[in-house]
């Protein structure tokens, strides 16, 4: 009996000690608090009625400005959590994180809200009549892999009188289009291209509108008719008495599917669409089952009839890993971050699925078009060459219409570093970010007067600090030519530490 008893005093007393420890989890505390003010970033004025909410896993704590913009959290769940702020007629604003501590409260937190954009105004047809149902897309500028792209960040329709309101914008760099979609057909055979101000998308960054915070912006639209094209066909290779979705997707389509104008009726489809560049796609997904087909489609002025389309599976790239090591340490092969980003969203993308032995690797159900291979390799390694059947795709974008490879990654791990200070114009540390350009790729670093990027491959760069390097449309020559001439060159030697200084530099908005 005694040494039962001793024994449980044993285990009560190594329980104790574990949690101390920390094995055992520490209890939640509910007694932490927070305030601060919400106010304009133009004018700096208080804001009253924001709402302010604390967000925890598994709890939420809510308070709402006063007429002074202040507002308090009290008795709250202790941790670490964003704060996220709203208020109509304002741009939603998501904090920094926040950490509580029991019996730390957190005082005078502000917080920015920005007023918010506005796109309104009225869509007439040819004869100057409202029209009801037509789809406005509004696109903002933003920097993917170097370049310039217009993604939708904002869509509404028109009501009974042709009117639209589109709110909650920040600032930026925007063009607006309106089209028609399927269901908002016009008489006979006529159909309606999209019309976009104040210029096509293809026109990139020449085509658009800067708008600052707050502005409300009147663009109105006279969409006219045109005589439609007929896309006719049949897509086959499903199951028995299945359907697939099909679309047909106009290149740099914004507002609606494509803008087209059509039926499909067991699997035989009928799109009727202005003369212009689309791929039609067809999808079918059942059980884990994705069945999938792309076929370009050039309209110009003559019916297009009898298009087959013959649903398959999605083929398969196949990839290897090398690694050409200077201190000789290959035997733990790393297993990291490999994407393949598709320039068209239709055209989709597998999940990359490693060997196991990470030598190897494949992406499965991939569609025809043109991509951009992204490779996360682990320190100490950067990547030395990335090729596809000879071709470099390690710095450009490359086309896949059927089952290839292998991709064929070389890893090296004798890389160098770049590391210096950087001021403002005023000679003041700075904060923002660092970027080295090599072959039209960046290495990109947040850092605060001084900075370091490892893991360099060997060769010439070029560095830049920028206060915002999203904003850097580092690999568009023409973007480069009029706003990167603050660079400074440096070249980094295997296993060297190169020194520079940089003077920060805004990016345009």
């Amino acid at each position: 009996m005694k040494s039962i008893l001793f024994l449980l005093a044993a285990a009560a007393l190594a329980f104790g000690q574990g949690a101390i420890a920390g094995i055992a989890p520490q209890p939640t505390a509910f007694d932490c608090a927070v305030d601060g003010v919400v106010v304009n970033s133009l004018t700096g004025e208080p804001i009253p009625r924001a709402r302010v909410d604390l967000i925890l896993p598994g709890a939420t704590s809510s308070a709402s400005a006063d007429s002074s913009g202040k507002w308090n959290l009290s008795n709250v769940t202790c941790g670490t959590a964003p704060v996220t702020v709203t208020r109509p007629g304002f741009v939603q604003k998501a904090s920094r994180p926040l950490t509580l501590l029991s019996g730390a409260p957190v005082h005078d937190v502000k917080i920015e809200l920005t007023p918010q954009s506005v796109f309104y105004g009225r869509v007439l047809d040819d004869q100057g009549d409202p029209v009801i149902g037509a789809q406005i897309g509004v696109l903002v500028s933003r920097v993917v892999d170097g370049q310039v792209r217009f993604q939708r960040t904002g869509s509404g329709g028109t009501n009974d009188l042709g009117d639209y309101r589109i709110a909650g914008l920040p600032r930026g760099k925007y063009i607006v289009c309106s089209n028609l979609v399927n269901g908002a057909a016009r008489a006979g055979e006529l159909t309606v291209a999209e019309t976009c101000y104040p210029g096509p998308v293809e026109g990139g960054a020449a085509s658009a509108m800067d708008v600052p915070a707050g502005r409300e912006t009147r663009v109105d639209f006279a969409l006219n008719q045109t005589p439609g094209i007929h896309v006719r066909g049949t897509v086959s290779g499903l199951p028995k008495g299945r359907g697939a979705g099909i679309n047909l997707v106009k290149h740099g389509a914004t507002a609606g599917p494509g803008g087209n104008l059509g039926a499909v009726n067991n699997n035989n489809f009928d799109f009727r669409v202005a003369p212009g560049s689309y791929t039609l796609a067809a999808d079918y997904f059942e059980f884990g089952k994705h069945l999938l087909a792309r076929v370009p489609i050039e309209a110009g002025t003559s019916d297009i009839d009898n298009v087959a389309v013959t649903l398959d599976g999605g083929f398969t790239i196949a990839g290897t890993v090398g690694i050409v090591s200077q201190s000789g340490q290959t035997a733990a092969r790393p297993q990291f971050g490999i994407n393949l980003r598709p320039s068209e969203p239709i055209s989709g993308t597998g999940q990359a699925k490693w060997d196991a032995d990470h030598t190897g690797f494949t992406f499965d159900d991939m569609a025809p078009g043109n991509y951009r291979l992204n490779v996360f390799p682990p320190p100490p390694f950067y990547v030395k060459s990335a090729t596809l059947a000879g071709q470099d795709i390690l710095n450009d974008e490359f086309a896949l219409s059927q089952a290839g490879g292998p991709i064929e990654i070389v890893l090296g791990d004798d890389g160098g570093s770049i590391e210096g200070d950087v001021v403002d114009a005023d000679g003041q540390p700075a904060t923002g970010g660092i970027m080295a350009l090599r072959n039209a790729r960046a290495v990109v670093v947040r850092a605060t007067a001084h900075f370091r990027l490892l893991n360099l491959a060997p060769g010439d760069y070029t560095v830049y600090a920028w206060d915002d390097p999203a904003e850097v449309a580092y690999a568009d020559t023409d973007w480069m030519r009029r706003y990167g001439a603050s660079g400074v060159s440096a070249t980094v030697t295997a296993g060297q530490n190169t020194q520079v200084k940089l003077t920060q530099q805004k990016a345009p908005q």
